[in-house]
C-alpha cells in the first residue's frame, strides 16, 4: 500500500525493536507515530500490520465499517477452535455476546454490588492494620482484593472462608502473566511462524495436559514440574462448574447467569435453533475463564495507577472526597458521580493497560480514507498518541493530569482503555464498578499520601499488559472528619 514505516529485519520484522524498547512496545509504536506520521506500516516477523492513530479512521474501522472489521487479530499461541469472546469471530462472535451482554446489565450489578462490598470491606481492614503514615507497598493488598472480588463474583467462592483455595487461584493466576522459557520460546514461534501456529499450539496444549495429568497422579513430580496455569485454571474452573450445576447449586454472581444461558449437559447441534440463544459448555467454560484472567490483573492494574495519583496528586484528592462524603453507597447515586468517573477516565487516559487488545482483522476487502484494505490485513491502534494528542484534549496539556478535561465532549474514538465500537469490553461497566466502589470506601476511610518511594519506585514494565514494575509505595493518613461510615459498608 506504500504506507511510511520502521525498515523491516530479515524473518524478525521489527518484533525486535518493539521488545527491546526503553520503555515498552505501546510507546515504541508512539515513537514511530511521531517519525512516519498517524497510518504507517510494520512488520510482526513477516506479518504486516497497519498501526493507525487518527480517531476519524479508528472512528471508520471500529463502528462506521464494523461489519469489514470484527475480527480480532489472533493472540500468540491462540487455538483456531477457541469459543470466547476475545477469539470467536463473524456470527459466532455475535451470537456469544448477545447472551453475555445481559450478565453486566444494571440489574446484575446491582445484585452484584453487595458481594463486591464484601470484598472491599476486607481490604479495609488490611489497610487498618498498617501502621499510619508508614510508606508500604499496596500493590500486593489490590490484587488480593481484586482476586477475591472475581472468586466471589464469578464462581461464589467466598475468599475469606476457603483461604487456601483462593491463595492457589491467585498464585496460578500471577503465573499466566509471568511466562517461562518454554512458553515464551513457543509464543516466539507463533508469533514468526504463524503458518505453524497448529503445531506450537498442539505442542504447548498436549505437554501441558501431560504434565497436569503427571501431577494430579504422581503428586511428589510436583517437586519437579510446574503445570502450566492456564491447563490448571481451566481444569479447576469446569470442575467448578460441573459440581455447581450437578448439584443444582444458585448463586447470584456471573457464573450463574452465563450457567442460566449453557445448556451444560445436553449437547446442542449447530444446527438446532436453540443454540442461537444459548451457551454449550465449552464457551462457558473459555468466557468465565477469560473474565476471571482478564478482569483480575487489569482491574489490580488499573487501582495501583489510581492509588498513584491520589499520593501525588492531594488538592485533586480533596475535591473527589468532598464528592464523595456527599453521597451514600447506592448504586444510582455512584454512577452519577461526575469527578470520581472523570477521575478514573482521566487516570487511564494516561495509563492505558491493555493497548495491544485493542485491534482489529479485516474480514471483508474495503476502502478506508484513501486506502483500499485487502481481507486478512492486521490493524492496531496507536493508543498513546491518541490519549496525548493535543488536538483530542487540549487545551490543557494531556501530559498534565486534569480530571475536568472529560467535563467537555471528546471524539468518540478518542478514550480506548477498553476499546470503542460494539466489540468494546463486555466487562467494562463491571470494571468501572469495582473500582468505583474501591475508591469511595478507601477515599471515606483514608487520605491517601506519597512517601520516599512514591516517585522513585514508580515505573512500568510489560508482561501482556503494562503495568506498575516495582509496586505503588503510598502512605495512609485516618481521616479525621468523622463520617458516617456505618451507613457505607455493604448495603
Amino acid at each position: 500500500m506504500g504506507l511510511p514505516g520502521p525498515t523491516p529485519r530479515f524473518f524478525f520484522g521489527n518484533l525486535i525493536e518493539l521488545f527491546t524498547h526503553s520503555r515498552h512496545s505501546a510507546a515504541c509504536l508512539a515513537d514511530w507515530t511521531k517519525e512516519y506520521g498517524n497510518i504507517y506500516g510494520y512488520f510482526i516477523g513477516h506479518t504486516p500490520v497497519i498501526c493507525v492513530s487518527d480517531p476519524d479512521l479508528l472512528q471508520e474501522i471500529f463502528i462506521t465499517k464494523f461489519s469489514h472489521f470484527h475480527s480480532r487479530r489472533p493472540l500468540p499461541l491462540q487455538r483456531h477452535d477457541l469459543r470466547h469472546l476475545l477469539a470467536s469471530k463473524d456470527d459466532e462472535w455475535k451470537r456469544q455476546r448477545s447472551i453475555i451482554q445481559p450478565t453486566f446489565s444494571s440489574h446484575k450489578l446491582k445484585e452484584m454490588k453487595t458481594i463486591i462490598n464484601q470484598c472491599i470491606n476486607e481490604l479495609i481492614e488490611k489497610l487498618d492494620q498498617q501502621k499510619p503514615n508508614v510508606e508500604f507497598d499496596i500493590s500486593y493488598l489490590l490484587q488480593r482484593t481484586s482476586m477475591n472480588i472475581i472468586l466471589n463474583c464469578a464462581f461464589g467462592i467466598n475468599a475469606h472462608a476457603n483461604e487456601k483455595l483462593s491463595e492457589t487461584f491467585f498464585q496460578r493466576c500471577l503465573q499466566v502473566f509471568e511466562f517461562n522459557i518454554f512458553q515464551t520460546i513457543l509464543t516466539i514461534c507463533s508469533i514468526l511462524l504463524p503458518e505453524l501456529n497448529f503445531l506450537w499450539v498442539t505442542f504447548f496444549k498436549y505437554t501441558n495436559i501431560f504434565c497436569l495429568w503427571l501431577c494430579d497422579h504422581i503428586p511428589f513430580i510436583n517437586r519437579f514440574i510446574d503445570t502450566d496455569p492456564n491447563t490448571w485454571l481451566l481444569y479447576h474452573v469446569e470442575s467448578i462448574i460441573k459440581q455447581r450445576c450437578l448439584h443444582g447449586i444458585e448463586r447470584i454472581d456471573l457464573l450463574q447467569s452465563m450457567i442460566d444461558a449453557t445448556d451444560v449437559f445436553q449437547k446442542i447441534s449447530p444446527s438446532s435453533k436453540l443454540s442461537k440463544y444459548r451457551l454449550n459448555l465449552d464457551e462457558l467454560l473459555n468466557n468465565i475463564y477469560l473474565f476471571m484472567i482478564g478482569g483480575y490483573e487489569t482491574t489490580a492494574t488499573a487501582l495501583g495507577y489510581l492509588a498513584f495519583i491520589l499520593a501525588t496528586h492531594q488538592s485533586e484528592q480533596a475535591r473527589l472526597q468532598d464528592e464523595i462524603d456527599l453521597v451514600y453507597d447506592d448504586y444510582e447515586q455512584l454512577i452519577k458521580l461526575d469527578y470520581l468517573d472523570w477521575f478514573i477516565r482521566e487516570t487511564l487516559r494516561l495509563y492505558p493497560i491493555a493497548p495491544f487488545i485493542v485491534n482489529r482483522q479485516c474480514n471483508k476487502t474495503c476502502r478506508i480514507g484513501q486506502l483500499k484494505i485487502e481481507e486478512g490485513t492486521n490493524f492496531s491502534v496507536d493508543m498513546y498518541s491518541i490519549h496525548y494528542d493535543e488536538k483530542l484534549y487540549g487545551p490543557v496539556s494531556p501530559l498534565k493530569f486534569y480530571p475536568e478535561r472529560f467535563q467537555e465532549k471528546r471524539h468518540p474514538s478518542a478514550w480506548l482503555p477498553f476499546g470503542v465500537g460494539p466489540r468494546n469490553c463486555v466487562g467494562m461497566r463491571f470494571a468501572m464498578l469495582e473500582i468505583k466502589l474501591a475508591l469511595v470506601q478507601i477515599l471515606r476511610r483514608y487520605t491517601i499520601l506519597s512517601g520516599e518511594h512514591t516517585l522513585s519506585q514508580f515505573a512500568e514494565h510489560e508482561r501482556f499488559i503494562i503495568a506498575p514494575k516495582n509496586g505503588i509505595w503510598i502512605r495512609l493518613q485516618r481521616r479525621s472528619s468523622q463520617i458516617r461510615e456505618c451507613n457505607y459498608y455493604g448495603d
